[in-house]
């Protein structure tokens, strides 16, 4: 975790559609919410804008479809009372299989499961490889270091000396080292300890037990299947907004190991904006980070179930 969480108060609030007018109706169009008024205006909402639809009043109508793209997509549906006061909630049904998900979890660990976990290392794989594409791309910079990453699906030490050897060439940092007190490497262990701690809540939210991983060791208080789940997210929502601020001139201030204040703002405010920005996966959806990481939380508790072969995260750049 961050040591200062000052720095994150006001970037780490969820995107609201608060629904506060009486008369309103929300329904859906295709794949897009629909806010109609009284007066006939109509609004289209992207459920990618979204992380929680706050329905402020009574005399609101919503649509069963409504519910159903916004439970789709992560997004928690929230009633408050006249006094501001919550006192209903829907959210998806999946986290209430808690015992049944957490049961096949460990199962699934001690069968010695392995689909799972090479789908995990060959969807972060192919993130690593499509972000340096990008970055050598629109920085001209020569050669197809990316290629030497492809295809690096059962040898995942060696896919990740290629991608920070490769990130070398884009920004001067020399090597990945977590232990390394660098700016670039402390940087690197800080954005990521925002990314555990956003995935983490995911994960128990779906069920999941975040310290019982697949990929990991298993060691007392680590969080092994946040780590895990992680590594698919990383390229997208930490490495490569960092790497934007470092070619943007952003150099992190480092004294004793820890970064400052500044540094620790300017960090978390890009990787924050990061997982609020939208991202397409492969099957063609569009959400913000955030709630891509809990719908693909979703299809690993449904896959550990067995209700469906699970597919990892692989942005479309």
């Amino acid at each position: 975790m961050p040591r200062d969480l000052s720095v994150l108060r006001g970037v780490l609030e969820m995107k609201s559609l608060e629904i506060a007018d009486y008369g309103v109706k929300l329904s859906t169009k295709g794949k897009t919410f629909v806010i109609s008024k009284k007066d006939g205006k109509k609004v289209n909402v992207s459920p990618a804008e979204v992380d929680q639809i706050v329905i402020m009043t009574s005399g609101v109508t919503v649509t069963s479809k409504a519910i159903r793209l916004a439970l789709d997509h992560g997004i928690d549906i929230v009633f408050l009372d006249s006094r501001g006061n919550p006192f209903g909630r829907l959210f998806h049904s999946e986290p209430v299989k808690t015992v049944e998900t957490r049961k096949a979890q460990y199962l699934a660990i001690l069968k010695g499961e392995e689909e799972i976990p090479r789908e995990i290392i060959k969807s972060k794989i192919k993130n690593q490889a499509n972000h340096i594409k990008f970055w050598f791309k629109k920085l001209g910079i020569e050669g197809k270091d990316y290629k030497e990453i492809e295809g690096k699906d059962d040898d995942e030490a060696t896919a990740a000396r290629y991608y920070w050897h490769a990130l070398g060439r884009i920004i001067p940092m020399k090597g990945r080292d977590p232990e390394s007190t660098d700016p670039f490497n402390v940087s690197f262990n800080y954005a990521y300890a925002i990314l555990y701690s956003n995935i983490q809540r995911v994960l128990q939210l779906v069920g999941l037990d975040p310290y019982a991983g697949f990929i990991h060791k298993d060691r007392s208080g680590k969080p092994s299947l946040v780590y895990d789940f992680s590594e698919m997210f990383k390229p997208v929502l930490v490495d490569y907004p960092l790497v934007s601020l470092y070619i943007n001139g952003f150099i992190p201030n480092v004294k004793d190991g820890i970064l400052d204040a500044e540094s620790r703002k300017k960090i978390a405010e890009a990787v924050i904006n990061a997982m609020n920005g939208k991202v397409k996966d492969e099957g063609g959806d569009v959400r913000t980070g955030i709630q891509a990481m809990r719908a693909y939380a979703l299809k690993l508790a449904s896959a550990l179930r067995g209700e469906e072969k699970f597919k990892g995260f692989v942005k479309v750049w």
